[in-house]
């Protein structure tokens, strides 16, 4: 039986950099303003590179963090 060693992704793809391009600009950003690419966000979130909280009147905002911020500017091997 072999197990499959897993190695955490430190670098993001094109459509994840191109995502997260959107909540460069600071603080909390609705979810209606950004791009609709559920699969790419669901990425985004398992890997902490973005946060997303409830806003006001059933409205989702998201936020770029620490470790977005540096995986959007690692080169891609």
């Amino acid at each position: 039986m072999s197990l499959a060693v897993t190695k955490e992704i430190t670098h993001a793809n094109h459509h994840e950099r191109q995502f997260m391009q959107y909540l460069q600009v600071g603080g909390w950003q609705k979810a209606s303003a950004l791009p609709d690419s559920p699969r790419v966000i669901e990425k985004l979130l398992a890997r902490g590179w973005i946060e997303r909280k409830p806003g006001p009147a059933d409205r989702v905002l998201y936020r770029i963090t620490e470790k977005g911020t540096t995986a959007k500017k690692a080169r891609i091997p």
